[in-house]
């Protein structure tokens, strides 16, 4: 068996082993196999063991639960569910527009906040997770 060979067949063991993690902690919920199964994925990608999976606990927005399945510089982006077969999408990250305290951010000189620049939020509901899943 050649070296791509095991590593493929690794990496299927441990989705396989991660798929069911994520079914085993939905209840029958197939939205939330999908958010957990992300998610799993996710922190598999973190460094995380594969082989001792960990589900983080949700961020609750309006009732929706939310779980991080993605990151960049300046975002986290997060997939969730409300319980009833909906899916929504949630990001949050440095604002590129207001500051702390919700006012229009001011840049000095060289382009930098005079003061610590605020959090943008996106929430939304989606039909499905297909494509790109980032920035708003």
């Amino acid at each position: 068996m050649k070296k791509e060979e095991r590593r493929r067949r690794s990496e299927e063991e441990i989705l396989g082993r991660l798929q069911q993690v994520a079914q085993d902690n939905s209840g029958d919920d197939t939205v939330l196999v999908e958010v957990l199964f992300w998610h799993l994925r996710y922190n598999w990608g973190k460094g995380h063991n594969p082989r001792t999976p960990r589900i983080d606990e949700p961020h609750v927005i309006n009732g929706v639960k939310f779980w991080r399945v993605g990151r960049n510089a300046s975002h986290e982006f997060y997939a969730g569910t409300d319980g009833n077969g909906k899916r929504f999408r949630y990001s949050a990250g440095e604002s590129c527009r207001v500051d702390m305290d919700g006012n229009p951010l001011v840049l000095d000189e060289s382009g930098f906040p005079v003061v610590p620049a605020g959090l943008d939020e996106y929430v939304a509901e989606v039909v499905n997770f297909y494509g790109y899943y980032g920035h708003y």
